[in-house]
C-alpha cells in the first residue's frame, strides 16, 4: 500500500457532498414518476371497469326478439359516468379535481354498430363502451426536482358487451 499523501485527504467527503444532492434529486424523480405510473394503471382499471359495467345496460327488447345485443346509450352513460366518480373517490387526495368534475367532463363514447373506435381506434366488432379522461393530480415529488408539480393524466378505456 502507498502512503496517503496529505493532499488527498478528505477528497471522499467533498465527493459525497457533491454528489449526494445529485442522487437525491434523482431518487424524487423516481419515486414521482413511480408514483404517476401507478396512478395511471389505477385509474386505467377504473375506466375499464366504469366501461364494462357500462356495457350492462343492454336492451332487453331486442335480447328477447333474438337480434344481436344492443346497448342503451343513454343508460349506458349514465352508469359510465356514476361508475367512474364513485371509483375515482377512492383515488384519494391526489387528484386536484373532484372525482364527479372529472367523470363529468370524461368523453364516453357508446357504439352499438361495427367499426373503428374513435377514443382507442381499435375494431369494434360487438356494442362498445369507451371512456376517455384528463384527471389532473398534484406530485409534490416533481416539485423537488424544479418540474412543476401539477400533472395532468390523460387516460382512456373501453369494454365491448358480449352475450
Amino acid at each position: 500500500m502507498k502512503p496517503r499523501r496529505a493532499s488527498e485527504r478528505g477528497q471522499v467527503a467533498v465527493y459525497a457532498v457533491l454528489l449526494f444532492p445529485i442522487l437525491m434529486l434523482t431518487l424524487a424523480l423516481v419515486l414521482a414518476v413511480g408514483t404517476i405510473e401507478g396512478m395511471r394503471t389505477r385509474i386505467r382499471a377504473q375506466l375499464d371497469m366504469a366501461a364494462l359495467t357500462a356495457t350492462q345496460a343492454l336492451d332487453p327488447a331486442a335480447l328477447a326478439a333474438g337480434e344481436p345485443p344492443r346497448i342503451q346509450v343513454a343508460e349506458a352513460e349514465r352508469l359510465a359516468r356514476e361508475y367512474l366518480a364513485l371509483n375515482l373517490a377512492a383515488t384519494g387526495d391526489v387528484l386536484t379535481a373532484t372525482p364527479s368534475e372529472i367523470a363529468a367532463a370524461a368523453e364516453v363514447v357508446i357504439s352499438n354498430e361495427p367499426g373503428i373506435d374513435p377514443i382507442t381506434g381499435a375494431t369494434n366488432t360487438a356494442p362498445t363502451v369507451s371512456i376517455q379522461i384528463s384527471a389532473p393530480a398534484r406530485i409534490p415529488l416533481l416539485g423537488l426536482v424544479g418540474i412543476s408539480p401539477d400533472v395532468t393524466l390523460t387516460i382512456a378505456g373501453s369494454a365491448a358487451a358480449r352475450t
